[in-house]
């Protein structure tokens, strides 16, 4: 059944009420609501609209190109695996990315469109100026029989700065039997990384066989952080590989 008309009136109400306490904590941290403050809220506000309302990208972007996209599972669970490109000469930053999952009759099992996901399973933080990142959605349902899997990169605002530097060290299969895959997380910028996430792959000749991620809730500028991603698939002798796109600007 639809949402009712009081379902969406309440709805509304409750972003409207989220968005004015946003702005009334900004306008009480100082005495004017800089640029920079303003900037700020309009960027929050846009997340949380998104999660609220759910994922929709009305036109593929024309400066991101999809490469290619898979799906891994095991019994543990499935995922969603796609490879992105930014062909621009301009970092781009919150990257929606749009995702449909079909079982071995075409028929779609699973879109990453519900209202209320996390950022991380619907868009990349951030992607360098002629950089690529595999991107992963951990969260796949394995009812329906997942096969497969399409995608569609949204139009991204170009970053206002240069990209903090963010870095995976050490990385290495912690476990081969759960898929556990352990590392470090270095931030080399000077700025906190706040829902910072990891996306951990493992591949052989080319083909993806386990992919993965973690989700650190900060990493302090100039810190280390240790991460673990469980690792859906079959990762065992495969090589691991991960990136971690910086969440929060310079």
């Amino acid at each position: 059944m639809g949402e009712t008309s009081w379902g969406k009136i309440g709805s509304r109400r409750s972003l409207a009420r989220a968005l004015a306490a946003l702005a009334l904590a900004l306008t009480l941290s100082g005495c004017e609501t800089t640029q920079e403050e303003s900037a700020k809220l309009e960027k929050t506000a846009k997340h949380f609209t998104l999660a609220h309302r759910g994922l929709t990208i009305a036109h593929a972007s024309t400066r991101v190109h999809v490469s290619a996209a898979t799906v891994v599972h095991s019994s543990e669970g499935a995922a969603a695996v796609v490879t992105v490109t930014n062909t621009s000469a301009h970092a781009l930053r919150s990257v929606p990315i749009a995702i449909t999952v079909r079982n071995s009759g075409g028929q779609t099992v699973y879109q990453n469109n519900a209202a209320g996901l996390e950022a991380g399973l619907t868009s990349i933080s951030s992607l360098p100026a002629h950089g690529t990142v595999t991107w992963v959605d951990d969260q796949v349902p394995t009812a329906g029989g997942p096969a497969s899997v399409s995608a569609i990169a949204g139009e991204a605002q170009a970053a206002g700065g240069p990209e903090p530097r963010i870095e995976v060290q050490g990385l290495h299969l912690a476990e081969a039997a759960t898929g556990e895959a352990s590392g470090t997380v270095r931030n080399r910028s000077g700025v906190t990384q706040q829902h910072l996430v990891v996306y951990v792959t493992a591949r052989r000749e080319g083909m993806i066989l386990a992919a993965g991620r973690a989700v650190l809730g900060e990493v302090a500028a100039g810190a280390s952080v240790p991460f673990q991603a469980f690792l859906l698939g079959a990762p065992a002798g495969a090589k691991l590989e991960a990136s971690a796109p910086a969440s929060t600007p310079g």
